[in-house]
Formats: C-alpha cells, sequence, structure tokens
C-alpha cells in the first residue's frame, strides 16, 4: 500500500468531517547552541514549522539563550530538571517520580522554570515536557503549583494532570532499534495513523518528535521529507504549542 496516498484518504476524511488537522514540532533535549540545533532552525524556517525546544534546566546555558533570541519559530520550554533517572535500571528511567517524594520533585521543577525565566524571560512556554515522557501520576496532579499550564509528553496515555495535555505522536527516531532515524514511508504511514486516531477523538491535535542531537542522515532527511509533504504537497501550516494549549484550555479539553 502507497502511505502517501493512505495520508491523502485520511486528510480527506477531516476536510469530509468539517475538521481541520492541528500538527506541532517539538524537539528534546536541548541544552547549548550546536550544528546539529542550527540544522533544526534552518529546517524550521525552510518550512515555516515553529518548534517547542525543551531544554534541560541543569544543563542549560546563556549561550542557547543568545542562539535562539532571534529565532521566532523556537519557543523554549522546560525539559524536566537536570534529565537523570532516579528508578533503578531495571525499570523504566523516570525523572518526575519513581520513589521520590513529590515534595522534591516540586521543588526542582520550580527551580528548573526560574533558570529558564532567568535565561528567556517571557518567551519562555509554561509547557512541561517531562524527560523520557513519564511522569508520575501523584507529581502529574500537581506541577501547576510549580507555574506550570499544560503538559507534554507522548502518544494518548493520560498522566493524571488536571492541566491541559499536548502530546506528540509520531517520532521520527527508532530508539529500540538503534537510535536510527525511521525512513519517510514509516513516518508517513505513523502519521497517518496517529492522524485516525486524532480524528476518532474529535479532532485533537497531533505532534511530531524530534531530537536534533542524536539525528542521523535518514532521521534528517525525514523530518525534512515529512514537513514538506505536509506543508508545501498538502498545505498544512504547523502550529505553535501555546497557542494549541490555549484553544484547548478555552474549549474545556
Amino acid at each position: 500500500m502507497n502511505a502517501f496516498a493512505d495520508l491523502d484518504r485520511e486528510l480527506a476524511r477531516w476536510a469530509d468531517e468539517g475538521l481541520e488537522p492541528r500538527l506541532f514540532l517539538r524537539d528534546d533535549d536541548a541544552t547549548r547552541p550546536s550544528p546539529a540545533l542550527d540544522r533544526l532552525i534552518a529546517l524550521a524556517r525552510r518550512h515555516r514549522a515553529p518548534v517547542l525546544l525543551a531544554i534541560i534546566p541543569a544543563d542549560a546555558t546563556p549561550a542557547l539563550a543568545e542562539r535562539i533570541a532571534m529565532e521566532p519559530l523556537v519557543t523554549p520550554c522546560v525539559h524536566g530538571y537536570a534529565h537523570r533517572r532516579h528508578t533503578p535500571d531495571t525499570v523504566k528511567a523516570v525523572e518526575l517520580g519513581g520513589d521520590r517524594d513529590v515534595e522534591e520533585v516540586l521543588v526542582e521543577l520550580r527551580a528548573g522554570r526560574a533558570r529558564l525565566q532567568d535565561l528567556f524571560g517571557d518567551r519562555l512556554s509554561a509547557i512541561l515536557v517531562p524527560p523520557w515522557n513519564r511522569i508520575a501520576p501523584a507529581v502529574a496532579a500537581r506541577v501547576h503549583e510549580a507555574g506550570f499550564r499544560a503538559l507534554s509528553t507522548h502518544a494518548w496515555r493520560p498522566t493524571g494532570t488536571r492541566l491541559p495535555e499536548l502530546n506528540t505522536h509520531v517520532d521520527i527516531v527508532d530508539w529500540h532499534g538503534g537510535r536510527k532515524g525511521r525512513s519517510l514511508d514509516w513516518t508517513i504511514a505513523e502519521t497517518r495513523r496517529r492522524l485516525g486516531e486524532a480524528r476518532a477523538r474529535g479532532g485533537l491535535p497531533v505532534g511530531i518528535l524530534s531530537h536534533h542531537l542524536v539525528h542521523d542522515d535518514d532521521a534528517w532527511a525525514t523530518l525534512d521529507g515529512l514537513l514538506s509533504y505536509l506543508t508545501e504537497d498538502k498545505g498544512l501550516v504547523l502550529r505553535r504549542a501555546d497557542d494549541l494549549v490555549a484553544a484547548q484550555a478555552s474549549a474545556g479539553q
């Protein structure tokens, strides 16, 4: 089956149901300027694609703030605190949870948010991106106490938060297959699948997830090809994550 034709049919279903796909791009694990970050920004400019840049507060540098200061398509947000696991090696990695006391986690999150506010000022988004897309329900239920207004994890998994959730769904890196970039055909097929799920949920946003620091040539080519197809071939406009959160909050979603 042709993945592109399948995606075309899915987009036609959205139109038939009077819905407009809302897609956004999130990139994780930024700390400092790099050639890879330059490449991501160039790609964002080429496709006029806003990027929610998840930044690790403990390692963030003033140089990163300087690098993106004049990049209106890049919005910084908090990515946990230090991206360090607080679980045994035998279970999935979690920073915002594990056996930690909720108050301890909230203290770190407040500190991380304050540090990034010092670096980025009013440009800092109020969206929290948990490392590894995982957060304990007891922490999720209270992250608003640390100044956050939304959570962004992955897929449709509920976190237990009272805040709007703006999750990613299409990860262009195959983490279990050698940390290699996914093929464009796979990514187009996954985008179609996730859009179908979002349509069944009333037209929820769909997020594309990238990690510029680990991209190989395949990952860069796939991200470029996906954005080209969506924005140029299909005429879709990628959205700002904060705008999508505001829309969800006003709609009570």
